[in-house]
């Protein structure tokens, strides 16, 4: 597991290092769990997201997920994904936005899932202690599935984001994400990412979060499901 762990944070670090040439802001959560006795597991987590104004309307931010497990030395677990997203205000809460996504999982149906496509997206709160936005749009998705087989369609995308200060030093934050296909309405994928994150120090904190990812399409468990306490630290 460790040589697996070692290239992971290899890419993270060559992602980090690269965004300190432009004025960005970074928050990463790293997690790792090891369990020893009747079973030996261990599970390593970590999140990278980085976003940058480029200019008074437009920003930049991308994002990168890794998740892989052991359970008594054999994987059970070896997932990553990444999301690179460019949003253009049109006025006070109204924006464009063009997104990207790819997702590779070893232990489902697909070798690897890519969406990509424009949308809009709305404000529809943002003060100091809370934030709302809504975002809708069209993605082209290709599915390439582990057999071989590629399936290309376009999909109806939405998502929601909810973020909550609820003092100085707690923070709570809710995203939901949905995508069907415009052909078939059975073959729909969704996300849901509940955490909590208590600050220690002007950059680190301690979290709590629970993922969900549903698909509904699979000859594998539909959803897959995870609760990781993470360090977290925003430079």
């Amino acid at each position: 597991m460790s040589k697996i762990i070692v290239s992971r944070i290899c890419i993270l670090a060559i992602f980090a290092s690269t965004s300190y040439a432009l004025d960005v802001d970074k928050h990463l959560e790293l997690s790792y769990v090891k369990t020893s006795g009747n079973s030996n597991t261990s599970t390593f987590s970590t999140k990278l997201e980085a976003t940058t104004a480029l200019s008074d309307r437009s920003s930049f931010k991308a994002k990168g997920n890794i998740l892989y497990s052991e359970n008594n030395k054999e994987s059970s677990a070896n997932k990553y994904d990444i999301e690179l997203d460019y949003n253009y205000m049109l006025d006070e809460k109204i924006y464009a936005y063009y997104g990207v996504n790819y997702l590779k999982d070893q232990f489902s149906d697909y070798d690897y899932r890519l969406n990509t496509g424009p949308g809009l997206g709305y404000k529809l709160l943002d003060t100091k202690e809370q934030t709302v936005d809504l975002q809708g749009g069209l993605d082209y998705a290709l599915d390439q599935y582990s057999s071989g087989i590629k399936d290309e369609y376009v999909a109806s995308r939405a998502e929601i984001n909810y973020r909550y200060k609820i003092n100085e030093n707690l923070k709570f934050k809710q995203m939901f994400n949905y995508l069907v296909s415009l052909e078939d309405n059975d073959k729909y994928f969704m996300a849901s990412d509940t955490s909590l994150g208590v600050k220690m120090t002007d950059n680190l904190s301690l979290g709590v979060s629970d993922r969900i990812d549903y698909v509904n399409q699979t000859t594998k468990e539909k959803a897959d499901k995870k609760l990781l306490t993470s360090l977290i630290v925003d430079f």
